[in-house]
């Protein structure tokens, strides 16, 4: 299998990677392996990795309301060219079938972005992102650097700037490390602010963590591929948004990750000292 990826784009990889947003070309086509019968029969296997919702959907609804649950994993599958709802296949890259097809795509991405990815990274995912005629998907973040490769029908996708803090707050952020996956807040007086990327077959956007972002698709099926990559760099910054929500929440005004090296240091240091002494006292208590 060839690169997927156009190796005259790499400087852009390398340059940007985890810093901005971007468009880039690929050559992923419409093989059999993202044909609808075979996605089905991959939901099938990967089924404990799977996200679906048939709710309808707008720019700030999040991700908690997923449809009344009348609907299989597999029925909304087979009906989404004509409903309105999204699913999610995520680690396709352990798929006993294909997933030597979304491994070699992911070392294609991590040969492309260079050393600021390939020395960083803990974790690779794949995952399928497949939804219905003009749907929605909502307003979010992620705490993972993100390739996006679009594979069928078209998508407008609105991607914000991580680091404005006008829209995206430091206490958004520590609303989503606390474990509220809707922390983010779509603020419609910034839509304004927005990079809009047409993505189509053969399009992808790279965006960076924390990178709010949303998308309206198109008049047909979408169906695209989110590399999502875990980075090393970012597990202290998501410690430190975790002691922080518990900071404010007792009236202090923490610093931001990254202030002060030292301080983040500390609280983390002692954020994980006092959890293990309450484990320890449950446990003498048992």
């Amino acid at each position: 299998m060839p690169s997927v990826l156009v190796s005259e784009q790499r400087p852009e990889f390398v340059r940007n990677f985890n810093r901005t947003s971007f468009a880039f070309d690929h050559a992923l086509s419409e093989s059999d392996v993202f044909a609808l019968p075979n996605l089905v029969a991959m939901s099938r296997r990967l089924a404990e990795h799977a996200y679906f919702s048939t709710a309808r959907s707008s720019v700030g609804d999040g991700w908690k309301n997923v449809g009344d649950g009348r609907m299989t994993l597999q029925e909304t599958l087979e009906t989404i060219g004509e409903s309105d709802s999204l699913v999610l296949l995520s680690h396709c890259e352990l798929d006993p079938e294909c997933g030597h097809v979304f491994r070699r795509i992911i070392d294609d991405v991590t040969a492309q972005a260079g050393d600021a990815l390939r020395d960083d990274v803990a974790i690779a995912r794949a995952t399928l992102v497949i939804s219905s005629p003009h749907r929605v998907t909502s307003y979010h973040i992620d705490a993972e650097a993100n390739f996006l490769l679009q594979i069928r029908g078209e998508k407008a996708l609105h991607v914000f700037d991580p680091s404005d803090k006008s829209v995206l707050a430091d206490e958004e952020l520590e609303a989503f490390y606390a474990g509220d996956w809707d922390g983010a807040n779509y603020k419609s007086e910034r839509q304004a602010r927005a990079a809009v990327y047409a993505l189509r077959p053969g399009k992808g956007v790279h965006m960076p963590i924390h990178a709010p972002h949303w998308a309206q698709n198109g008049a047909a099926l979408s169906i695209g591929l989110s590399l999502n990559f875990n980075l090393r760099s970012a597990a202290r910054p998501s410690a430190v948004y975790k002691v922080n929500r518990r900071l404010r929440r007792a009236g202090l005004k923490p610093a931001a990750p990254g202030v002060s090296p030292l301080r983040d240091g500390l609280k983390v240091a002692a954020f994980r000292s006092a959890s293990l002494a309450k484990s320890l006292l449950r446990g003498g208590r048992s």
